[in-house]
C-alpha cells in the first residue's frame, strides 16, 4: 500500500473520530456544562479566530499548495520554503494585531451592550488567531511533504478532545471559567508546538535562507498575488460561516448566540457526505477539465448531485423527524429548543445545496477559477446585509432566514455559472424520483403514535424511526435503481457475500 493511500486512510479515520468527538461535545458535554452564554462566548473566540486567520495568514497554504512542487527537493532542504512560509504569516500575524488593538475600543462597545461577557475574552482572539494560521501552515507543509495523517489527527481529535476534557474538568469544579479559556487557547498553542516536533521527526525541518535563484522577483510577485486573491476567497468563505453567530451577540446577546449555534450545528450534519464525495471527485473533475471532456463533467455532476441529495436527505429526515426528541435529551434543550425553526431552515437550504452537485469545484479548476472567489466574496456581502438587516427585527430566526438566503444565493449562482459556461446542470428526472421517495418515507415517519416523552421513551423512538426511515430509503433507492453507484456497490457487496458462502 502506497505512502499516499496508507496517509489518506489514516486521515480518513481521525476525520469520522473528530465529528464523532464534536457531535458529543456539542451536544451533550458543551451544553451541560457550559451556560448558554459560556459555550456562545467559548464558539465565538474560535470561530472569530478562524475567522481573522483566513485573513493574517495572507494566502501561505494556498501558495505553497499551488508553487510547492517549484522548490521541493529534500537534498536542498526544499530551497528554503518552510522559513518564507513561516516569514510571510508573521507579518500578516503582526499586521492583524495591530489592527485588532486598534479597534479594541470599537469591539468593546459594540459587545458591551448585550454581550459584556465576551469583552472580557475578546483580547483573546489575537494568540488564537496567531495559533491557527501556525497550524493552517504546519499543516500545509506537511501535506506537501505526502504527511497528513498526524496533522489531520492534531486538527481533527486532539483539539477537539482537548476541548472535551477542559469542559468537564471545568464541569466538575476544578477550575474556573476563566481559566478554561486560558487553557483552551494553550491547547491550541501545543498544537502548533507538536506539529513543529512531527516535522523535526520527519527530518524535515529545513532552516536555510530560500534560494534566491528559485524564489526571483517575478515569482515572489507572483506568489503574494496569488495569496492576495485567495485571502478574499477565505475571508468570504469565513464571513459566511461565522458572521450571523457573532452580529447575533453583538445585537441580541449571548443566548441568541448560543441558541442559534447549537441549530446550526445540528443543521451542519447534512453536509457531512458532501465533503467526503467532493474529496473523491476533485482529481476527476480536474482532469475531465483539462482535457475538455464536458460530457464525462456533466455525468460525474449529475451523479454526484444525486448521491448527494440521497445521503443529505437522509440527514435531514433523520434529524427533522426526531427534532423534538432531540431537543429533549441535549442538556438545557428547552432554552437550545427556541431554535427548532432555525435548524429546519438551515436544513432545507443545505440539503438544496449539496443537491446542485460539484459547482464550486468545477468552477475552481477551471480557466474562470477567479469567479468562484467573486461568488464568495459577493455572497457574503449580501449575507453581512442581510443579517445587518433581519436579526435587528427577528433575532435568531432573522439570521436563519439570513443565512437560509444566503446560501440558496450562493447556490443558484454557481449552478447558474456551470450552465452557461459548461451547459451542464446537476438535476435529472431521477432528481424528482429522490424527491418524491423522501417526501413519502416522510410522511410515514409523522404517523407517529403520541407517547409520554422521557428519556428512555425518546432515545427509543429516535432509534425507532432512524430504523424504519434507514430501511425504506435503502429498499426504494435500490428497488427503482435510482442510483447507478449505490446499486452497483450493493450488487458488488452481493456478489462477495456469494463467493464467500
Amino acid at each position: 500500500m502506497g505512502i499516499v493511500v496508507r496517509q489518506s486512510l489514516k486521515a480518513g479515520l481521525g476525520s469520522y473520530i473528530g465529528v464523532g468527538i464534536g457531535i458529543v461535545n456539542q451536544m451533550y458535554i458543551s451544553t451541560e456544562f457550559l451556560s448558554v452564554e459560556q459555550l456562545s462566548v467559548s464558539r465565538l473566540l474560535v470561530e472569530n479566530s478562524i475567522l481573522f486567520a483566513a485573513f493574517a495568514q495572507l494566502g501561505t497554504p494556498i501558495i505553497a499548495n499551488k508553487f510547492f512542487g517549484k522548490f521541493r527537493d529534500d537534498k536542498a532542504g526544499h530551497h528554503g520554503i518552510l522559513p518564507f512560509m513561516l516569514f510571510l504569516p508573521f507579518v500578516g500575524g503582526l499586521v492583524f494585531s495591530a489592527l485588532y488593538w486598534a479597534c479594541s475600543d470599537a469591539i468593546q462597545s459594540y459587545f458591551s451592550g448585550e454581550s459584556p461577557m465576551l469583552v472580557k475574552y475578546h483580547f483573546l482572539v489575537i494568540p488564537l488567531t496567531i495559533f491557527w494560521i501556525y497550524i493552517s501552515v504546519l499543516e500545509s507543509y506537511c501535506q506537501n511533504n505526502a504527511r497528513i495523517a498526524i496533522p489531520s489527527f492534531v486538527r481533527d481529535v486532539y483539539l477537539k478532545l482537548a476541548n472535551v476534557l477542559l469542559i468537564v474538568i471545568f464541569g466538575v469544579g476544578w477550575i474556573s471559567f476563566d481559566l478554561l479559556q486560558y487553557l483552551v487557547v494553550a491547547s491550541y498553542g501545543l498544537a502548533v508546538v507538536v506539529l513543529i516536533l512531527y516535522i523535526k521527526k520527519l527530518g524535515k525541518w529545513y532552516w536555510r535562507f530560500p534560494d534566491r535563484s528559485i524564489l526571483t522577483r517575478p515569482l515572489f510577485r507572483e506568489m503574494l498575488a496569488y495569496g492576495g486573491f485567495t485571502i478574499l476567497g477565505g475571508l468570504g468563505v469565513n464571513l459566511m460561516l461565522f458572521i450571523d453567530r457573532t452580529m447575533l451577540a453583538g445585537e441580541r446577546g449571548l443566548v441568541q448566540a448560543g441558541i442559534f449555534i447549537i441549530a446550526a450545528y445540528i443543521a451542519g450534519i447534512i453536509e457531512i457526505p458532501r465533503k467526503a464525495i467532493a474529496q473523491i471527485s476533485v482529481p476527476l473533475i480536474s482532469t475531465a477539465l483539462a482535457n475538455g471532456d464536458y460530457v464525462h463533467l456533466r455525468t460525474m455532476n449529475q451523479k454526484s448531485a444525486l448521491n448527494q441529495l440521497i445521503a443529505g436527505g437522509l440527514f435531514f429526515m433523520l434529524i427533522w423527524a426526531s427534532i423534538d426528541d432531540i431537543f429533549f435529551l441535549i442538556p438545557k434543550g428547552q432554552t437550545y429548543g427556541e431554535g427548532k425553526y432555525v435548524v429546519l431552515f438551515l436544513a432545507i437550504v443545505k440539503v438544496f445545496d449539496i443537491a446542485t452537485g460539484l459547482n464550486s469545484e468545477i468552477i475552481l479548476y477551471s480557466r474562470w477559477f477567479k469567479f468562484a472567489t467573486a461568488f464568495i466574496v459577493g455572497t457574503a456581502l449580501v449575507g453581512f446585509l442581510l443579517n445587518l438587516w433581519l436579526i435587528p427585527l427577528y433575532g435568531f430566526t432573522g439570521a436563519a432566514i439570513a443565512t437560509a438566503l444566503t446560501t440558496l444565493l450562493y447556490s443558484v449562482s454557481r449552478m447558474t455559472f456551470v450552465w452557461l459556461k459548461f451547459n451542464i446542470l446537476p438535476f435529472t428526472f431521477k432528481t424528482a424520483q429522490v424527491l418524491m421517495i423522501l417526501l413519502v418515507i416522510y410522511g410515514i415517519s409523522l404517523a407517529t403514535p403520541a407517547y409520554a416523552r422521557t428519556i428512555v421513551s425518546a432515545m427509543a423512538m429516535i432509534a425507532l424511526r432512524s430504523v424504519i426511515i434507514v430501511l425504506l430509503l435503502a429498499v426504494l433507492i435500490l428497488h427503482f435503481r435510482v442510483s447507478e453507484d449505490i446499486t452497483a456497490l450493493v450488487d458488488g457487496l452481493k456478489k462477495r457475500w456469494l463467493r464467500s458462502n
